[in-house]
C-alpha cells in the first residue's frame, strides 16, 4: 500500500477516535484531499474503519505486549500501532513484515525517531506471539464498550447480544430505494449491472436495491438524474406504515437528510404536501438537494427547532413522522465511531429531549391524525419506554400489519411497534411506533 494511504487511514483514525470527530464527515474530507484512485479509496475506508471498529480488541492486543498502556501513549503513536495491528490481524493480503517496517517510516516522519525501536518491538512481537492472545469477553472480542455489552445482553439476551455485535463487525451493502416516478426498478437495476455494479433486491421493500462493493455514490447511475435516494430498509419502515395517501399534509420532524420525506412524497403521488424540517441550515440544505435530484416538489423544506411549537401548524397534519435523535445503538454497523461517543449518562438527556420533540409532534396532529415514532437505537427506554409515555399521552397504538411484509408482523407489530434487530432481521437496528389521535 502507497505511503499516502497510510498516511490517510492514520489521519482518519486519528480524527476519529482523538479528535471524536465523526466518521463519515472525516473520511469523506480525507479522500477528497488525497484523490487516490477508486482501489486505494476502497482500502483506506475499509481499513479506517476496521481499526475505528475494533479499536478496544486492538488496544487489548497492543497493552499485552507493551510495557506502556496504550491510554498513556502518545496519541499518533498509538493511532499508527492500532492501524498495524489491524494489518497484522485481519488483512492478509499486506505481509507482516511490510504493516511492521511501514509503521516505524510513519513514527519517524513525525518526528518521533527515538520511538521507532518501541514501535517496531511491539508489533514485532504481536507477529511471533499474538495468535496465542485470548480474548476475554464479549467485549473484547466485539470491541464494544462494556456498559453497551451490558444493557443489551439484559434487554435481549446472551446469544441474541452475540449476533447484534457479530453483525455489527460484518460488511454493510449500500441500500438505496429507487425512485418509482422517475425510473422503475428493472431499469435502475439494469443501469447498475451495465455499470458493472453488484446489487442485490431488498429484503422487505420492493423499491430497495442492496450494492456491493467500493464506489462514490455520486458517480452511481442515476444519481444526478435523481433516480434513487440512498436509505436503508429499516428507514424506510416509517413510512411504509404511516398510511400516508394522496392528499395528506405531512410533517417530517427530524427529517435531514431527507429520505423518509422523499417517501412520503412519493406516496403523495403530487398531491398534498411535506413539510420536511431540521435544526440547521446546513441539515435543511441536504433535504433541499435531495429534492432538487429528485423532483419531489410536494415537500417544503424549513428550517425549525422540533422541540419549539410552531403555532401555525396546529393540529393540521394528517400524518406526523418523528424519527428523533437518539442513542443510534443500531447502527453501529455504519457508524462504529456512535460506541465510543455515546455514555450511559448521555441516554437519559436524550429521552429528555425525545420527549420535548414527542409533545410537540401531538398537538401537530388532526384528530383522527396518525404519528409515526421511530428510532435507530436498541435501548428500550427510548423505544419501548416512549411508546408507553405517547399512550399515556392519551394516543391510540395502531397496528401496522397491513403495510409490513409478512416475516416482519408479529404480536408486537399487532400493538403498533416494531423492533429490528441486526442479525435477527436483515437490517440495521431500528425502532418503529404507530399511533392515532382520537377524535
Amino acid at each position: 500500500m502507497e505511503y499516502q494511504s497510510r498516511e490517510a487511514i492514520v489521519s482518519v483514525i486519528y480524527q476519529v477516535l482523538e479528535e471524536k470527530k465523526h466518521s463519515d464527515t472525516v473520511l469523506h474530507q480525507v479522500l477528497c484531499e488525497v484523490g487516490t484512485k477508486a482501489q486505494d479509496r476502497g482500502r483506506i475506508k475499509k481499513e479506517s474503519y476496521g481499526v475505528i471498529e475494533r479499536q478496544i480488541e486492538l488496544d487489548y492486543m497492543i497493552d499485552r505486549f507493551s510495557k506502556l498502556p496504550v491510554r498513556k501513549m502518545k496519541p499518533y503513536i498509538r493511532t499508527v500501532l492500532r492501524m498495524a495491528v489491524y494489518e497484522i490481524l485481519y488483512m492478509d493480503q499486506i505481509p507482516e513484515s511490510a504493516s511492521c517496517n511501514e509503521a516505524v517510516k510513519l513514527v519517524v516522519r513525525r518526528g518521533y525517531k527515538n520511538l521507532r525501536g518501541f514501535v517496531n518491538g511491539v508489533l514485532r512481537s504481536i507477529c511471533r506471539e499474538g495468535e496465542k492472545v485470548k480474548c476475554p469477553s464479549l467485549s473484547v472480542t466485539y470491541s464494544m464498550p462494556e456498559w453497551i455489552v451490558s444493557l443489551l445482553t439484559d434487554c435481549y439476551g446472551k446469544k441474541t447480544t452475540e449476533k447484534i455485535l457479530q453483525t455489527f463487525l460484518a460488511e454493510e451493502p449500500l441500500t438505496i430505494r429507487v425512485n418509482t416516478e422517475k425510473v422503475s426498478v428493472f431499469a435502475m437495476q439494469e443501469l447498475l449491472t451495465e455499470a458493472n455494479i453488484r446489487w442485490k433486491s431488498g429484503f422487505y421493500h420492493k423499491e430497495a436495491l442492496r450494492l456491493m462493493g467500493n464506489f462514490r455514490v455520486e458517480n452511481l447511475p442515476g444519481y444526478e438524474e435523481g433516480y434513487f435516494v440512498v436509505q436503508d430498509e429499516s428507514s424506510m419502515l416509517p413510512v411504509l406504515v404511516s398510511g400516508i395517501k394522496p392528499g395528506d399534509v405531512v410533517m417530517d420532524l427530524c427529517a435531514a437528510p431527507g429520505g423518509k420525506t422523499m417517501q412520503a412524497a412519493e406516496l403523495l403521488q403530487g398531491k398534498g404536501v411535506v413539510s420536511s424540517r431540521d435544526l440547521t441550515e446546513y441539515k435543511v440544505a441536504k433535504i433541499t438537494e435531495n429534492k432538487t435530484r429528485t423532483g419531489y416538489h410536494t415537500i417544503k423544506e424549513k428550517v425549525w427547532d422540533a422541540t419549539v411549537l410552531d403555532l401555525d401548524w396546529v393540529e393540521k397534519a394528517d400524518v406526523v413522522i418523528a424519527d428523533v435523535p437518539c442513542s443510534g445503538l443500531g447502527i453501529i454497523g455504519r457508524k462504529p465511531d456512535i460506541k465510543y461517543q455515546v455514555s450511559k449518562e448521555s441516554l437519559e438527556e436524550l429521552v429528555k429531549l425525545q420527549r420535548k420533540i414527542l409533545q410537540q409532534a401531538i398537538t401537530y396532529m388532526k384528530p383522527g391524525g396518525a404519528l409515526i415514532y421511530s428510532t435507530c437505537t436498541l435501548n428500550p427506554a427510548e423505544n419501548t419506554g416512549q411508546a408507553q409515555w405517547l399512550i399515556e399521552q392519551g394516543l391510540m397504538p395502531e397496528s401496522m400489519d397491513e403495510f409490513l411484509p409478512e416475516e416482519l408482523r408479529n404480536s408486537q407489530t399487532r400493538e403498533g411497534r416494531l423492533q429490528i434487530l441486526p442479525g435477527i432481521q436483515k437490517s440495521d437496528g431500528f425502532f418503529v411506533a404507530k399511533f392515532r389521535k382520537m377524535s
